[in-house]
């Protein structure tokens, strides 16, 4: 029986060579080569002597792509652009658990204050 994941389809461990990682993301291997030396991305090590690249790696060097491209910027602005984006986004996790960290407080409250209430109203009885 198949599981429900098909076997074409890579999964975050799987590593791929730097012109497989180019190709992926629609660069040159000269610009990937221009991201490693700028260490806007960096190689996983693959096998003893070889590197390789990883899903998120190449949708990051797609985004490289995107911001030098589309927007024009130079690799140390795209270095600050990526390190920001980080940053908000590590920002948004942080709230997201203070959101519901907040909300099982409330929880806990909402319940005290209903054991509140019943206790006055059997002491009214």
């Amino acid at each position: 029986m198949k599981s429900g994941r098909s076997s074409d389809i890579p999964d975050e461990k799987s590593l791929y060579s730097q012109e497989t990682a180019a190709r992926m993301a629609h660069v040159s291997i000269e610009f990937l080569v221009q991201c490693e030396r700028e260490e806007l991305v960096e190689p996983r090590r693959k096998s003893s002597h070889e590197m390789g690249f990883n899903r998120s790696d190449v949708s990051r060097l797609a985004r490289i792509r995107r911001l030098h491209d589309d927007l024009d910027l130079e690799f140390p602005a795209i270095d600050i652009v990526l390190r920001m984006r980080r940053q908000m986004l590590d920002l948004l996790n942080q709230l997201d658990d203070m959101e519901l960290a907040m909300a099982e407080r409330e929880e806990e409250l909402f319940a005290e204050i209903r054991a509140l209430r019943q206790r006055v109203a059997e002491d009214v009885e």
